[in-house]
Protein backbone atom coordinates (compact mmCIF):
# COMPACT_ATOMS: atom_id res chain seq x y z
CA UNK A 1 0.00 0.00 0.00
CA UNK A 2 1.25 3.44 -0.90
CA UNK A 3 2.46 5.92 2.05
CA UNK A 4 0.85 8.62 0.05
CA UNK A 5 -3.20 7.74 1.36
CA UNK A 6 -5.64 10.40 0.66
CA UNK A 7 -5.33 11.45 4.58
CA UNK A 8 -1.64 11.72 3.94
CA UNK A 9 -2.15 14.20 0.83
CA UNK A 10 -4.48 16.38 2.32
CA UNK A 11 -2.31 16.93 5.23
CA UNK A 12 0.55 17.71 2.79
CA UNK A 13 -1.42 19.80 0.96
CA UNK A 14 -1.94 22.00 4.45
CA UNK A 15 1.34 22.59 5.15
CA UNK A 16 2.12 24.04 1.91
CA UNK A 17 -0.92 26.47 2.94
CA UNK A 18 1.27 28.50 5.00
CA UNK A 19 4.86 29.49 5.01
CA UNK A 20 7.31 32.58 5.86
CA UNK A 21 8.16 33.87 9.42
CA UNK A 22 6.07 34.17 12.50
CA UNK A 23 4.37 36.93 10.95
CA UNK A 24 2.72 34.79 8.27
CA UNK A 25 3.01 31.40 8.88
CA UNK A 26 0.28 29.23 10.63
CA UNK A 27 0.95 26.08 12.85
CA UNK A 28 0.90 22.87 11.66
CA UNK A 29 -2.56 20.92 10.82
CA UNK A 30 -3.70 18.70 13.40
CA UNK A 31 -2.79 15.55 11.65
CA UNK A 32 0.77 15.59 11.92
CA UNK A 33 0.10 14.77 15.75
CA UNK A 34 -2.51 12.97 15.23
CA UNK A 35 -2.70 10.57 12.24
CA UNK A 36 -1.15 6.87 12.19
CA UNK A 37 -0.85 7.24 8.42
CA UNK A 38 0.95 10.36 8.58
CA UNK A 39 3.03 8.78 11.41
CA UNK A 40 3.89 5.87 8.60
CA UNK A 41 4.71 8.34 6.11
CA UNK A 42 6.69 10.34 8.37
CA UNK A 43 9.28 7.41 9.63
CA UNK A 44 10.26 7.33 5.96
CA UNK A 45 10.25 10.25 4.86
CA UNK A 46 12.32 11.51 8.26
CA UNK A 47 13.32 8.99 10.45
CA UNK A 48 14.65 6.65 7.64
CA UNK A 49 16.38 9.56 5.92
CA UNK A 50 18.05 11.88 8.82
CA UNK A 51 20.76 12.04 10.75
CA UNK A 52 19.82 10.69 14.49
CA UNK A 53 21.52 11.45 17.01
CA UNK A 54 21.71 8.42 19.45
CA UNK A 55 24.08 9.77 22.58
CA UNK A 56 27.23 11.09 23.78
CA UNK A 57 30.46 9.09 23.38
CA UNK A 58 30.92 9.06 27.04
CA UNK A 59 28.45 6.57 27.68
CA UNK A 60 30.60 3.92 25.48
CA UNK A 61 34.44 4.68 26.77
CA UNK A 62 35.63 1.25 26.05
CA UNK A 63 35.78 -1.93 23.78
CA UNK A 64 32.86 -4.05 24.04
CA UNK A 65 30.81 -0.84 26.03
CA UNK A 66 27.40 -0.51 24.46
CA UNK A 67 23.99 1.26 24.93
CA UNK A 68 20.74 0.19 22.95
CA UNK A 69 18.02 2.61 21.56
CA UNK A 70 14.97 1.83 19.17
CA UNK A 71 13.82 4.51 17.34
CA UNK A 72 10.12 3.86 16.06
CA UNK A 73 10.32 -0.01 14.86
CA UNK A 74 14.24 -0.08 14.68
CA UNK A 75 16.28 -1.55 17.37
CA UNK A 76 19.59 -0.16 17.35
CA UNK A 77 22.72 -1.05 19.33
CA UNK A 78 26.21 1.58 19.51
CA UNK A 79 29.07 -0.10 20.25
CA UNK A 80 32.62 0.60 20.78
CA UNK A 81 34.35 -2.46 18.35
CA UNK A 82 37.89 -4.13 19.25
CA UNK A 83 39.57 -0.97 17.11
CA UNK A 84 37.94 1.91 19.16
CA UNK A 85 35.26 2.41 16.59
CA UNK A 86 31.74 3.62 17.37
CA UNK A 87 29.59 1.30 15.49
CA UNK A 88 25.85 1.61 15.39
CA UNK A 89 23.71 -1.15 13.69
CA UNK A 90 20.14 -3.23 13.93
CA UNK A 91 19.72 -5.09 17.06
CA UNK A 92 17.86 -7.42 14.54
CA UNK A 93 19.15 -11.26 14.25
CA UNK A 94 19.44 -12.20 10.52
CA UNK A 95 18.15 -15.53 11.25
CA UNK A 96 14.34 -14.85 12.41
CA UNK A 97 14.49 -10.95 13.27
CA UNK A 98 14.66 -12.10 16.94
CA UNK A 99 16.09 -8.76 18.49
CA UNK A 100 19.33 -9.88 19.82
CA UNK A 101 18.93 -7.10 22.34
CA UNK A 102 16.02 -5.73 23.93
CA UNK A 103 15.54 -1.56 23.97
CA UNK A 104 17.44 0.21 27.26
CA UNK A 105 20.28 -2.82 27.63
CA UNK A 106 23.56 -1.59 28.29
CA UNK A 107 26.76 -3.24 29.54
CA UNK A 108 29.90 -4.69 27.76
CA UNK A 109 30.49 -7.26 25.94
CA UNK A 110 32.43 -9.24 23.70
CA UNK A 111 29.77 -11.00 21.19
CA UNK A 112 25.85 -10.26 21.00
CA UNK A 113 23.67 -13.60 21.29
CA UNK A 114 20.27 -13.81 20.31
CA UNK A 115 18.44 -15.63 22.90
CA UNK A 116 15.99 -17.51 20.22
CA UNK A 117 18.29 -19.73 18.55
CA UNK A 118 21.73 -18.82 19.81
CA UNK A 119 23.23 -16.87 16.77
CA UNK A 120 25.74 -15.00 18.10
CA UNK A 121 27.59 -11.86 16.23
CA UNK A 122 30.75 -9.87 16.89
CA UNK A 123 31.22 -6.04 18.28
CA UNK A 124 31.15 -5.53 14.47
CA UNK A 125 27.86 -7.07 13.71
CA UNK A 126 29.50 -9.81 11.87
CA UNK A 127 28.34 -13.05 11.88
CA UNK A 128 30.22 -15.47 14.65
CA UNK A 129 28.18 -18.84 15.46
CA UNK A 130 25.08 -20.12 14.41
CA UNK A 131 24.60 -23.66 15.94
CA UNK A 132 22.99 -26.97 13.86
CA UNK A 133 23.40 -24.93 10.69
CA UNK A 134 26.08 -27.14 9.08
CA UNK A 135 23.41 -29.13 7.69
CA UNK A 136 22.34 -26.22 5.73
CA UNK A 137 25.84 -24.91 4.23
CA UNK A 138 29.37 -24.60 5.50
CA UNK A 139 29.32 -22.07 8.22
CA UNK A 140 32.13 -19.84 6.05
CA UNK A 141 29.54 -19.67 3.55
CA UNK A 142 27.37 -18.26 6.28
CA UNK A 143 29.02 -16.55 8.02
CA UNK A 144 30.09 -14.29 4.42
CA UNK A 145 26.74 -13.49 3.65
CA UNK A 146 25.54 -12.73 7.33
CA UNK A 147 26.06 -9.89 9.62
CA UNK A 148 24.12 -7.29 11.78
CA UNK A 149 22.99 -4.19 9.02
CA UNK A 150 24.97 -1.44 9.94
CA UNK A 151 23.84 2.24 9.85
CA UNK A 152 26.01 5.02 8.67
CA UNK A 153 27.82 6.78 11.54
CA UNK A 154 29.18 10.54 12.14
CA UNK A 155 30.37 11.73 15.47
CA UNK A 156 29.87 15.40 15.34
CA UNK A 157 31.39 17.00 19.08
CA UNK A 158 31.15 13.98 20.91
CA UNK A 159 27.44 13.17 19.77
CA UNK A 160 26.90 9.99 17.82
CA UNK A 161 25.00 10.68 14.70
CA UNK A 162 23.61 7.79 13.08
CA UNK A 163 21.71 7.27 9.43
CA UNK A 164 19.63 4.74 7.69
CA UNK A 165 20.29 6.11 4.87
CA UNK A 166 23.66 4.96 3.31
CA UNK A 167 23.73 7.74 0.98
CA UNK A 168 22.62 10.36 3.06
CA UNK A 169 24.89 13.42 2.57
CA UNK A 170 27.54 14.43 5.53
CA UNK A 171 25.48 16.06 9.20
CA UNK A 172 28.47 18.51 9.73
CA UNK A 173 28.05 20.89 6.96
CA UNK A 174 24.55 21.77 7.65
CA UNK A 175 25.37 22.78 11.30
CA UNK A 176 28.09 25.61 11.12
CA UNK A 177 25.47 27.77 13.24
CA UNK A 178 25.28 25.41 15.83
CA UNK A 179 28.95 24.36 15.79
CA UNK A 180 30.67 27.71 17.85
CA UNK A 181 28.29 26.37 20.62
CA UNK A 182 29.74 22.83 20.44
CA UNK A 183 33.13 24.16 20.62
CA UNK A 184 32.73 26.86 23.30
CA UNK A 185 31.33 23.77 25.58
CA UNK A 186 33.84 21.87 24.51
CA UNK A 187 30.56 19.39 24.11
CA UNK A 188 33.06 16.63 22.88
CA UNK A 189 35.14 15.92 26.27
CA UNK A 190 32.46 16.57 28.62
CA UNK A 191 30.93 12.94 30.24
CA UNK A 192 27.17 12.48 30.06
CA UNK A 193 26.03 11.29 33.61
CA UNK A 194 22.55 10.84 35.34
CA UNK A 195 20.66 9.25 32.15
CA UNK A 196 16.56 8.88 32.49
CA UNK A 197 14.70 7.15 30.22
CA UNK A 198 10.70 8.05 30.29
CA UNK A 199 8.71 5.91 27.45
CA UNK A 200 5.40 5.90 26.41
CA UNK A 201 5.07 9.73 26.76
CA UNK A 202 1.32 10.50 25.48
CA UNK A 203 2.04 13.02 23.17
CA UNK A 204 3.33 13.14 19.43
CA UNK A 205 7.57 13.60 19.02
CA UNK A 206 7.26 17.08 17.06
CA UNK A 207 5.61 18.61 20.14
CA UNK A 208 8.08 17.87 22.89
CA UNK A 209 10.77 19.85 20.20
CA UNK A 210 8.01 22.99 20.03
CA UNK A 211 7.71 23.45 23.85
CA UNK A 212 11.64 23.13 24.36
CA UNK A 213 12.07 25.24 21.30
CA UNK A 214 9.79 28.28 22.01
CA UNK A 215 10.16 30.67 25.15
CA UNK A 216 6.51 32.28 24.67
CA UNK A 217 5.15 29.58 27.61
CA UNK A 218 8.00 30.14 29.80
CA UNK A 219 6.56 32.72 31.17
CA UNK A 220 3.01 31.54 31.87
CA UNK A 221 4.08 27.60 32.63
CA UNK A 222 7.12 27.56 34.29
CA UNK A 223 6.22 31.17 35.83
CA UNK A 224 8.71 31.64 39.27
CA UNK A 225 10.89 28.84 37.94
CA UNK A 226 12.48 30.93 34.60
CA UNK A 227 11.88 34.01 35.30
CA UNK A 228 16.21 34.63 35.62
CA UNK A 229 15.60 33.89 31.62
CA UNK A 230 12.19 35.98 30.67
CA UNK A 231 10.54 35.37 27.25
CA UNK A 232 11.08 38.99 26.87
CA UNK A 233 14.50 38.65 26.48
CA UNK A 234 14.69 35.66 23.73
CA UNK A 235 16.34 36.12 20.80
CA UNK A 236 16.60 34.08 17.77
CA UNK A 237 19.13 33.45 14.80
CA UNK A 238 18.50 33.79 11.07
CA UNK A 239 17.85 30.34 9.09
CA UNK A 240 17.65 28.82 5.32
CA UNK A 241 16.53 26.05 3.95
CA UNK A 242 20.05 24.14 4.22
CA UNK A 243 20.42 24.57 8.10
CA UNK A 244 19.97 21.41 10.21
CA UNK A 245 19.81 22.68 13.63
CA UNK A 246 16.82 25.02 14.74
CA UNK A 247 18.52 27.03 17.91
CA UNK A 248 18.03 30.52 19.38
CA UNK A 249 19.18 32.15 23.01
CA UNK A 250 17.29 33.65 25.72
CA UNK A 251 19.63 36.54 27.55
CA UNK A 252 19.86 35.98 31.65
CA UNK A 253 18.95 39.28 33.58
CA UNK A 254 22.53 38.90 35.18
CA UNK A 255 25.71 37.16 34.54
CA UNK A 256 25.92 33.12 35.58
CA UNK A 257 22.08 32.58 36.42
CA UNK A 258 20.50 29.67 37.51
CA UNK A 259 17.24 28.12 37.31
CA UNK A 260 17.00 26.99 41.55
CA UNK A 261 16.08 29.39 44.17
CA UNK A 262 19.07 30.66 44.16
CA UNK A 263 19.09 32.30 40.94
CA UNK A 264 22.48 31.71 40.49
CA UNK A 265 24.41 28.74 39.32
CA UNK A 266 25.42 26.71 41.83
CA UNK A 267 27.90 24.30 39.58
CA UNK A 268 31.14 24.98 38.76
CA UNK A 269 30.89 27.29 35.41
CA UNK A 270 32.41 25.44 32.48
CA UNK A 271 35.86 26.54 31.63
CA UNK A 272 36.88 28.86 28.88
CA UNK A 273 33.40 30.42 28.36
CA UNK A 274 33.00 33.92 27.43
CA UNK A 275 30.81 36.40 29.06
CA UNK A 276 28.29 36.27 26.16
CA UNK A 277 27.81 32.84 26.66
CA UNK A 278 27.78 33.20 30.51
CA UNK A 279 24.75 35.81 30.19
CA UNK A 280 22.38 33.43 28.17
CA UNK A 281 21.23 30.14 28.03
CA UNK A 282 21.51 28.68 24.47
CA UNK A 283 18.25 26.36 23.11
CA UNK A 284 18.94 23.74 20.02
CA UNK A 285 17.40 21.74 18.26
CA UNK A 286 19.17 19.05 15.48
CA UNK A 287 16.06 17.37 14.22
CA UNK A 288 14.58 14.79 14.45
CA UNK A 289 15.94 13.20 17.79
CA UNK A 290 18.08 15.35 19.73
CA UNK A 291 16.95 18.77 21.43
CA UNK A 292 20.43 21.05 23.92
CA UNK A 293 20.34 23.61 26.24
CA UNK A 294 23.55 25.54 27.07
CA UNK A 295 24.00 26.66 30.18
CA UNK A 296 27.19 28.17 31.80
CA UNK A 297 27.61 25.21 34.32
CA UNK A 298 26.34 22.56 32.49
CA UNK A 299 25.26 21.19 29.04
CA UNK A 300 22.13 18.94 29.09
CA UNK A 301 19.94 16.77 26.22
CA UNK A 302 16.95 15.39 25.29
CA UNK A 303 16.72 11.75 22.82
CA UNK A 304 13.27 12.11 21.76
CA UNK A 305 12.18 8.94 19.51
CA UNK A 306 8.53 8.61 18.39
CA UNK A 307 6.52 5.13 19.40
CA UNK A 308 3.28 6.25 17.26
CA UNK A 309 1.54 9.20 16.45
CA UNK A 310 0.42 10.01 20.03
CA UNK A 311 3.74 7.72 22.26
CA UNK A 312 7.07 8.71 22.05
CA UNK A 313 10.18 8.12 24.29
CA UNK A 314 12.16 10.56 26.47
CA UNK A 315 15.71 9.91 27.32
CA UNK A 316 17.82 12.65 29.05
CA UNK A 317 21.45 13.09 30.05
CA UNK A 318 23.41 15.73 31.49
CA UNK A 319 26.86 17.01 30.23
CA UNK A 320 29.72 17.86 32.34
CA UNK A 321 33.60 17.98 32.02
CA UNK A 322 35.47 16.04 34.93
CA UNK A 323 36.29 18.91 36.91
CA UNK A 324 32.89 19.64 37.72
CA UNK A 325 32.43 15.91 38.44
CA UNK A 326 35.50 16.03 40.43
CA UNK A 327 34.63 19.49 42.91
CA UNK A 328 33.37 19.57 46.30
CA UNK A 329 29.45 19.33 46.84
CA UNK A 330 28.98 18.23 42.95
CA UNK A 331 26.61 15.79 44.02
CA UNK A 332 24.68 17.76 46.34
CA UNK A 333 24.50 20.75 44.16
CA UNK A 334 23.56 18.47 41.11
CA UNK A 335 20.97 16.59 43.20
CA UNK A 336 19.15 20.46 44.22
CA UNK A 337 19.45 21.38 40.71
CA UNK A 338 17.36 18.26 39.63
CA UNK A 339 15.07 19.14 42.19
CA UNK A 340 14.02 21.91 40.25
CA UNK A 341 14.25 20.29 36.67
CA UNK A 342 11.50 18.02 38.57
CA UNK A 343 9.16 20.64 39.18
CA UNK A 344 9.99 22.04 35.03
CA UNK A 345 9.53 19.05 33.37
CA UNK A 346 6.01 17.91 35.13
CA UNK A 347 5.07 21.11 33.77
CA UNK A 348 6.20 20.27 30.79
CA UNK A 349 4.54 16.77 30.95
CA UNK A 350 1.41 18.24 31.76
CA UNK A 351 1.55 21.07 29.01
CA UNK A 352 2.71 18.13 25.93
CA UNK A 353 -0.26 16.04 27.16
CA UNK A 354 -2.84 18.55 27.22
CA UNK A 355 -1.67 19.67 23.95
CA UNK A 356 -1.96 16.40 22.44
CA UNK A 357 -5.39 15.90 23.64
CA UNK A 358 -6.51 19.13 22.42
CA UNK A 359 -4.75 18.54 18.55
CA UNK A 360 -7.91 15.74 18.91
CA UNK A 361 -10.52 18.28 18.83
CA UNK A 362 -12.64 19.03 15.87
CA UNK A 363 -12.43 22.74 17.21
CA UNK A 364 -8.32 22.55 16.55
CA UNK A 365 -7.54 25.42 14.54
CA UNK A 366 -4.36 26.63 12.51
CA UNK A 367 -3.48 29.44 14.60
CA UNK A 368 -1.00 32.68 14.03
CA UNK A 369 2.54 32.76 16.16
CA UNK A 370 3.75 35.30 18.38
CA UNK A 371 7.67 36.77 17.25
CA UNK A 372 8.79 34.46 20.79
CA UNK A 373 7.70 31.16 18.78
CA UNK A 374 10.30 31.76 16.05
CA UNK A 375 11.35 28.60 16.09
CA UNK A 376 8.48 27.40 15.36
CA UNK A 377 8.16 28.35 11.78
CA UNK A 378 11.74 27.13 11.03
CA UNK A 379 10.77 23.69 12.23
CA UNK A 380 7.96 23.85 10.50
CA UNK A 381 9.99 24.17 7.14
CA UNK A 382 12.90 21.62 8.42
CA UNK A 383 10.10 19.53 8.14
CA UNK A 384 8.17 20.20 5.34
CA UNK A 385 10.81 20.70 3.10
CA UNK A 386 11.66 16.77 3.69
CA UNK A 387 8.39 15.50 3.77
CA UNK A 388 7.95 16.99 0.10
CA UNK A 389 10.88 15.34 -0.94
CA UNK A 390 10.05 12.22 0.21
CA UNK A 391 6.14 12.53 -1.01
CA UNK A 392 8.30 13.83 -4.73
CA UNK A 393 10.11 10.46 -4.63
CA UNK A 394 7.15 8.22 -4.07
CA UNK A 395 5.35 9.92 -6.86
CA UNK A 396 8.02 9.78 -9.10
CA UNK A 397 8.64 5.78 -8.58
CA UNK A 398 4.94 5.67 -8.92
CA UNK A 399 5.34 7.10 -12.52
CA UNK A 400 8.10 5.24 -13.28
CA UNK A 401 6.21 2.00 -12.35
CA UNK A 402 3.53 2.58 -14.39
CA UNK A 403 5.74 3.69 -17.23
CA UNK A 404 7.60 0.80 -17.03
Amino acid sequence: MSLLTPEVRAILAGLREFGGDFTTARTMPAGVYTSEEFHAFEQEAIFAREWLCLGHVSQVPAEGDYVTISVGDEPLIVVRDKGGEIRVMSAICQHRAYPVLEDGEKGNAKQFRCGYHYWAYGLDGRLVAAPEMTRTCPIAELRAETRLPQLKVEIWYGMIFANMDPDAAPLAPTLAKLAPEMEAYDVAHLRAINPLEYPDQPWNWKGMHENALEPYHTSFVHMGYHDVAPASMAEFTEWDDTDGQIMHPTNYRYIDAGFNPTGRAVLPILPGLDEARRTRIMFASVLPTVFFAFSPDQVFYFLITPESAGRMTLRMAWLFPESSLKSPGFDWAFEMQNAVNDVINNQDITTNKRMQDGQRSRFARRGRYSWQEGTLPQMNRWLTLRYQAYADSLEAAAVAQRAG
